[in-house]
């Protein structure tokens, strides 16, 4: 089956056997594996929806195929739970738990759980390195005084302040590109330029606590293979690469956005207001403790943005092994 859009997806898994048959298959690959003890020696047991049980003698444990998953313990239906997670994935500004409350006939607080699930099961951005010409920018995420009535307004929260806002660190990686002369597709004889994007753009972005340099480093460090090309603005805080890196800064208090190089951050800061248009438009208002959820929701939005809905829907069961509860989503210390 191959999925073109929403309906494509909610016809296809209307049936629950049909729902784990997929899971199983997009988890294991043909080889099924114990979550419990990685062995890899397993027999299936009778009965209405498959389970396993593992054969290792220290083991010997019983298992279904949403075990250690996104999906475990939950009393909703697995095709309920594949057409949120189409819709996180797809939906280019993200969807509210309220409309997901109302478009999978849920209460608005399994709504927000499922969403927080789906979002901690699209952090991928561990995993990814960035080289070549990296773009770095922070913004900032909170509310502004000016919508605020006086006597709720915040004293010194202009600019950099991190009273009432929270600061995103982000690192893009530029897309490669060339160029091709080719014949108009509608009038003969005339030649077009095309441009032919080889590698998109790729980014990373984290919640950070401050923009020192203390906090901006070690990110940069532990995601920006050494030798890269850095842009960024003039903040203090991206002083003292240039013995790692070629760092390039464009100074924006000067009016300059491309230096003399041709290097700009222009391409990351449009990111930006992608992700506070989702924000603002679609959440509203997003705390520092699940921001870097939302954060990672866009970030993973972005970075699949060329991908069809056949890929955004394997790649994410790909990534189903991982598992947030409930107590974990609501304690008061951040892990």
């Amino acid at each position: 089956m191959k999925f073109k859009s929403i309906i494509d997806v909610i016809q296809y898994f209307s049936d629950e056997q049909r729902c784990l048959d997929y899971l199983i298959q997009m988890r294991w690959k043909g080889e099924i594996i114990c979550p419990h003890c990685g062995c890899n020696k397993i027999y299936e047991l009778k009965g209405k929806f498959k389970r396993y049980k593992c054969t290792d003698k220290e083991c010997k444990k019983q298992f279904s195929a949403t075990k250690g998953t996104i999906f475990e313990n939950s009393q909703i239906p697995l095709c309920k739970w594949f057409t949120a997670i189409f819709l996180y994935g797809f939906h280019k500004k993200g969807i509210s738990s309220c409309q997901l409350a109302k478009d999978l006939n849920v209460t608005q607080k399994t709504g927000w759980f499922m969403a927080q699930r789906i979002r901690h099961m699209l952090n991928t951005g561990g995993s990814i390195e960035l080289e070549g010409t990296i773009e770095l920018d922070e913004t900032f995420i909170g509310g502004k005084n000016k919508n605020r009535p006086y006597h709720k307004k915040v004293k010194n929260s202009q600019g950099r302040a991190f009273i009432d806002k929270t600061p995103v660190m982000g690192m893009l990686q530029k897309e490669e590109a060339h160029y091709i002369q080719r014949p108009h597709k509608i009038m003969p004889g005339k030649m077009v330029t095309e441009k032919v994007v080889t590698k998109p753009s790729e980014i990373k972005a984290i919640a950070i606590s401050d923009t020192s340099g203390k906090s901006l480093h070690p990110h940069i460090l532990e995601t920006v293979k050494k030798g890269s090309i850095l842009v960024s603005d003039e903040w203090r805080g991206y002083r003292g690469l240039n013995a790692i890196y070629e760092h390039h800064i464009v100074d924006h208090t000067r009016g300059q956005y491309v230096d003399e190089a041709g290097h700009t951050s222009n391409t990351l800061e449009g990111a930006w207001s992608h992700l506070k248009r989702t924000i603002i438009g679609t959440y509203h208002q997003v705390s520092r403790k699940h921001l870097q959820r939302y954060v990672d929701e866009f970030v993973y939005r972005y970075n699949t943005r060329k991908i069809t809905v056949q890929e955004i829907l394997d790649n994410s069961m790909e990534n189903v092994n991982t598992r947030l509860s409930y107590k974990q989503l609501v304690k008061k210390k951040v892990a």
